[in-house]
């Protein structure tokens, strides 16, 4: 499976949360399930090109890029394009998912966050 999550980028927007091996291992999982159902969507909209529309996007909150952009092309295959902003786009998925499943250890009386948590 192609890696495209920063590792190193996980602890710094998991802030007061430990992170645990898998939890990288889960969280690049999720990442390449959303890039690959973003480029089915955007398929079924008979467009070529994966953008920002194709990934949720709330009000903006990521400072860190846990993704790596050329990676995502990778993913998404030689059959689309990539917008510039899909990349952006996704990074705010995943920083939601560390957001929620660092709440999730926590409520559970955890400092380590581990792939049970996504």
């Amino acid at each position: 499976m192609e890696t495209i999550v920063v590792k190193s980028k996980i602890k710094e927007v998991a802030k007061n949360c430990n992170v645990s091996s898998d939890f990288a291992e889960a969280l690049n999982k999720k990442a390449v399930e959303e890039v690959k159902a973003a480029a089915k969507r955007a398929g079924a909209n008979n467009r070529k090109t994966v953008s920002s529309k194709d990934a949720y996007v709330g009000k903006s909150m990521a400072k860190e890029m846990l993704v790596v952009k050329s990676k995502v092309k990778e993913v998404v295959g030689s059959n689309y394009n990539v917008s510039g902003d899909f990349a952006e786009a996704l990074n705010e998925v995943l920083t939601w998912y560390v957001q929620q499943a660092c709440a999730r250890a926590e409520a559970n009386g955890r400092k380590t966050v581990t792939a049970k948590d996504l």
